[in-house]
């Protein structure tokens, strides 16, 4: 399936796109574009996880601490696996 990509010009602190330039020198994604595309769905995906556990905690209360630290090393496990085993497509 081709996916559609539409061209844009921004404008950007250079400080803010540091990371993005570091992870095009390592290798771990191909070019800037890359590497701003998955800055900013990495935000989409945090911003669907929040309001998630805002609706259930409306609905069952409040999600303890432990709980928390718990789904953070998982999500980071989970999204360090996919993210390596993408690398080089």
């Amino acid at each position: 399936m081709l996916l559609m990509k539409e061209r844009v010009t921004i404008s950007v602190q250079p400080e803010a796109l540091e990371e993005a330039r570091a992870a095009v020198e390592a290798g771990r994604e191909p070019n800037l574009s890359a590497a701003v595309e998955k800055a900013l769905v990495r935000q989409k995906r945090h911003q669907a996880m929040r309001e998630y556990v805002e609706l259930w905690e409306e609905e069952f209360g409040p999600i303890k601490e432990e709980t928390r630290a718990w789904a953070r090393r998982e999500l980071e496990r989970a999204w360090g696996e996919i993210s390596s085993s993408t690398r080089g497509r």
